[in-house]
């Protein structure tokens, strides 16, 4: 068969993706967990489907919704107002007037979200109808949008979802880092120095570091790590 055409203009990469991740979450029942992470510049270091929250029909929960998981960046360190390329997308998406009354409040990061599927599907299905509606074709605006829907309280009592969580930088599953770029991690206490784990803010284990490549320190580490690897993988080769 044919493939079906994409009636979408051409669009960034990183705003297409949406399609496909909702694509992809069709293929999973109702309340698994699905993680949409950026790959590239994350590392796992516990399972971080370990502590989510399982729906059960013997839980007593309505199982017509999820929960959403949101997780920002630092907010000490950057705002959306206070950086420019957050805000630059907010404004070429939807001006102004619309994002004043939330433009100081934390960058919510669009590179890492979970969610039972359900509620990810109402989720992805209003980042793909961000597009439509304002044709941001920036680099990067899907961070607008995903900014958007939580600020604007869009998905409030949306369709599939029972609520929409928010974990501050250091204190959930998915550890941010880039926003603490200015300074060297070992510094602000979220590197064990022994072992060189990502710490949250409690000291406790991060399940995922998420924008490490900006900490020399950790890019060393995974550079390290990379070749330790392939050069294992070499050796099982011979």
């Amino acid at each position: 068969d044919l493939p079906l055409g994409d009636p979408t203009p051409p669009r960034p990469v990183a705003t297409a993706r949406y399609d496909l991740y909702w694509a992809w979450s069709l293929q999973y029942s109702n309340h698994s967990w699905i993680m949409l992470i950026d790959s590239r510049d994350t590392y796992f270091q516990l399972d971080p489907f370990q502590s989510v929250v399982k729906n059960t029909h013997d839980s007593g929960n309505n199982l017509e919704s999820g929960l959403l998981y949101f997780f920002g960046e630092n907010k000490e360190a950057r705002n959306l107002s206070t950086s420019s390329f957050n805000l630059n997308w907010l404004h070429h998406a939807y001006g102004a007037e619309k994002i004043q009354s939330f433009k100081e409040e934390v960058i919510v990061c669009s590179g890492s979200t979970m969610g039972e599927k359900i509620a990810i599907e109402s989720y992805l299905r209003a980042m793909i109808l961000q597009y439509d509606e304002t044709k941001c074709n920036d680099k990067g605006c899907d961070q607008g949008f995903h900014n958007y829907l939580y600020h604007a309280h869009i998905l409030d009592n949306g369709t599939g979802i029972k609520d929409v969580v928010l974990f501050q930088q250091g204190h959930g599953i998915i550890n941010n880092l880039g926003a603490l770029r200015d300074k060297p991690l070992l510094d602000q206490g979220l590197i064990n120095a022994d072992t060189t784990e990502v710490l949250n803010w409690d000291k406790s284990v991060s399940a995922v570091a998420h924008q490490f490549d900006r900490d020399p320190t950790l890019n060393r580490f995974v550079n390290q790590k990379r070749k330790e690897l392939k050069n294992w993988k070499a050796l099982e080769r011979k």
